[in-house]
């Protein structure tokens, strides 16, 4: 019995060792206590007015060109007009000396009245524009029909919009629209015309679409952007863009909802009509005390513990 006893008291510390709960071990209370919160703000679902809106690209275009051709062989004379100077219907716009009056010097004879014919030839503007382009200088021998410079008329300035076949429905004559140029202005126009044809690889149909206030200087082939509304303005229930979340293939949308003022749900929503900072809810409905996470919703999972750092009153 005595040697076995160093061994009993051996075991018997052991036991009470393990028993024992660490000095430093952290209560469950605690654990929960030190978990990181995302810092969220929170508003409400508003009310507004939008509409089913279909954005399409067009190009701006001086659809009515005058061309302006050398009447005969000969000589242009000074002075030549310059790329981007106006000119109206019947305003002589270059003057051309055949090449028989250069020789001679017809237009040097003045003596005899009866000598009706000085070989100066003027060549007129067939409709008020601006000159596009002027493809030759002065001096120059030019071939009777070769082109001389092009105008264009600003009053029939307006877009080329080509528009899918399957969007056609959407899209009639004398539609309001907006314009939106690349600096960010907006100008009201209208759809003007169609063309009876159709791109037969791209399945377009082709419009234009005319500004129906006043028009800044714009250039040919500039790239803008068309909206077309759907439906007509309605009041529907809408939250900021930044409050709907949704996955990599955008089929799936969904928010963050409250349930208590630390933790947030995640609630699926189906949305309608986009604008530029709001979105449509179309289902579930939400009420006017449901607080919805506007911002530090990012990537956070259902039921996610949150901390509101103030409320947003939507107005």
């Amino acid at each position: 019995m005595p040697r076995f006893l160093p061994f009993t008291l051996l075991l018997a510390l052991a036991a009470c060792h393990s028993g024992a709960p660490a000095a430093n071990a952290p209560a469950d209370g605690e654990e929960a206590a030190v978990k990181p919160r995302a810092v969220v703000t929170v508003g409400t679902v508003q009310r507004d007015t939008v509409a089913d809106v279909l954005r399409l690209s067009a190009l701006s275009a001086y659809p009515a060109k005058d061309v302006l051709r050398a009447t005969t062989t000969g000589y242009l004379l000074a002075p030549v007009p310059v790329p981007g100077q106006r000119v109206a219907a019947g305003q002589t716009v270059f003057t051309l000396q055949t090449k028989e009056s250069r020789v001679l010097h017809l237009d040097k004879l003045t003596g005899d009245p009866r000598l009706r014919f000085s070989g100066i030839i003027r060549i007129k503007a067939g409709q008020a524009g601006v000159l596009a382009t002027v493809d030759k200088l002065a001096g120059d021998y030019v071939q009777d029909g070769e082109q001389l410079a092009l105008s264009y008329d600003r009053a029939r300035f307006g877009f080329v919009l080509d528009v899918p076949v399957t969007q056609l429905r959407y899209v009639r004559v004398g539609q309001p629209c907006r314009i939106h140029l690349p600096d960010g202005r907006i100008l009201p126009g209208r759809v003007a015309e169609v063309l009876a044809t159709a791109d037969a690889a791209l399945q377009t149909q082709r419009y234009t679409v005319r500004p129906t206030g006043p028009v800044p200087e714009l250039p040919e082939n500039l790239a803008v952007q068309i909206d077309l509304d759907r439906t007509a303005p309605r009041l529907t229930p809408t939250l900021p863009r930044a409050a709907v979340l949704s996955d990599e293939t955008q089929t799936q949308f969904w928010v963050m909802r409250l349930l208590n003022d630390s933790t947030a749900a995640k609630v699926p929503v189906r949305v309608g009509a986009q604008q530029a900072d709001r979105i449509e809810i179309q289902s579930p409905t939400f009420g006017p005390q449901d607080r919805i996470l506007l911002s530090g919703n990012y990537g956070l999972d259902d039921t996610a513990a949150v901390k509101v750092e103030r409320r947003t009153v939507e107005k």
